[in-house]
């Protein structure tokens, strides 16, 4: 491969970091500017440019020390706004706080610094979204992604390799496998293509533009991992191991340091966000405020449902919730009356013919689950959290999966992380993976993760990709 494909493929993170910089410097001169034309005497006043000036550059240094110009492409937008914001508030906070104490300073007021923050914080989150949106875009056409060999030939190697191919982001190009020594001959990964053997990893790499390299090995043999590992040495690759039980933790542990020794934690206790009560006071709001606006809507919809078909307009079901308790959970009902009197309890299915022609729409734009607010409003659920299952499919799906009751920690939501990441789950591997991503959410549960789980349900429900 050429050195501008290579360019083209894996571009240097450092253009999309002075990216980042000199489009700042250009927006913090066009905000002191603004701010600076409404300062009475601001031309006969230096004090008042100068320190506009330093705070520029402030912020430049702030951003770079808080690693905001990181240019990887795999940054989280959301998580990257939230980070500008209490930042900048904090530096406009202590800005004014100083001012307030300097008389000195003439006709700088607290309002013009209030302005300033606005304007530069506004402007510079734009700036991020823009830049990270189309780094995203490029990773979708190609550009950008990180060129990964996994090593190894069985099943974890299999798993590893259609994780890293299921990348929501795209990061990743799996290039191939190689397979280990210690392998049998017959093993064989079903996803990716074959590279060579161990003793051909050195001419491998050699010949590969190779970001990544990840140890997927079914047998983990300390003293050949470190073989491997030797082997790689020397090269600008970044090394990655897969743990062992990764497919039994996967999304339920989190690392951590003791005094220098790496530990796993599979026992966490509950999030800040969760335990404190401010995410069932905002459930709490946000719900009656849903519950008040959308009443004429209830209205229409239970008259559109009753038109179409026989039965009942609200649909409830036994549920499993918070703590194991069992609750009613309410739904337009989507389905002709009595769907599941012959055939029992069964999971929905694409293209299900008991929905009925007015539930393909309610489905479709999700407006089934809007009587689930009820739910929300009395503390059943939250509007964001694991989706809560039927007690029969709780008691099969406990035996396959014995840390399936971990999910009652935190109260089901209307929308979650395993929804928006896969929105299937007509057979067992599809609960396999949304538990993984339930086990995800409960682990990493924050107002963060919550808003960005929000905003991609908008974007799922505007787009009509419900089902």
């Amino acid at each position: 491969m050429g050195i501008l494909n290579q360019l083209l493929v894996r571009y240097p993170k450092w253009i999309v970091s002075w990216a980042l910089v000199l489009i700042d410097a250009v927006i913090g001169y066009y905000v002191i500017i603004n701010v600076l034309l409404d300062i009475p005497n601001v031309l006969s006043n230096s004090s008042i440019f100068s320190i506009f000036i330093t705070l520029q550059i402030g912020w430049c240094f702030t951003f770079w020390a808080t690693n905001l110009y990181n240019g990887d492409a795999e940054v989280s937008r959301f998580g990257e706004t939230e980070n500008l914001i209490r930042l900048t508030f904090i530096i406009m906070t202590t800005c004014i706080f100083l001012l307030g104490i300097d008389i000195n300073l003439g006709p700088v007021k607290s309002q013009y610094i209030i302005r300033y923050w606005i304007l530069f914080s506004l402007l510079t989150i734009l700036n991020r979204w823009v830049i990270r949106s189309i780094q995203k875009f490029l990773l979708k056409k190609g550009f950008g992604q990180h060129n990964v060999i996994v090593i190894g030939s069985g099943k974890r190697s299999s798993f590893v390799t259609e994780k890293l191919l299921n990348h929501q982001q795209k990061l990743y190009r799996v290039l191939g496998y190689i397979k280990t020594d210690s392998e049998k001959d017959e093993s064989e990964n079903e996803i990716s293509g074959f590279l060579g053997k161990e003793k051909d990893m050195k001419d491998i790499i050699a010949q590969n533009p190779i970001s990544d390299i990840v140890i997927a090995l079914d047998v983990m043999d300390h003293d050949h991992i470190l073989k491997l590992i030797s082997i790689i040495n020397g090269s600008p690759i970044s090394i990655k191991i897969v743990p062992d039980l990764y497919e039994v933790i996967s999304g339920l542990a989190r690392t951590e340091q003791i005094s220098g020794l790496p530990l796993i934690e599979v026992n966490f206790q509950e999030s800040k966000w969760s335990s404190s009560g401010m995410k069932r006071a905002l459930d709490f709001l946000l719900s009656t405020i849903t519950l008040i606006v959308f009443s004429p809507l209830f209205i229409l919809i239970g008259i559109i449902i009753k038109i179409n078909s026989k039965g009942p307009i609200i649909y409830s079901q036994k549920r499993l919730g918070y703590h194991g308790r069992s609750y009613n959970i309410y739904k337009f009902r989507s389905m002709v009356a009595d769907a599941e009197d012959e055939s029992g309890p069964v999971w929905t299915l694409d293209d299900d013919p008991r929905i009925t022609s007015i539930g393909k729409i309610l489905r479709k734009y999700r407006i089934d689950e809007l009587p689930q607010f009820i739910n929300v409003f009395l503390g059943q659920m939250s509007i964001i959290g694991p989706r809560p299952e039927r007690p029969y499919f709780i008691e099969k799906l406990k035996e396959k999966f014995p840390l399936y009751e971990r999910r009652f920690r935190v109260r089901p939501g209307i929308t979650g992380w395993s929804q928006i990441k896969h929105p299937s789950d007509t057979k067992e591997e599809d609960v396999r993976q949304k538990l993984r991503y339930d086990f995800y959410y409960i682990e990493n549960l924050s107002f963060n993760l919550d808003l960005k789980i929000f905003a991609s349900t908008i974007a799922v429900v505007l787009s009509g990709r419900g089902r």
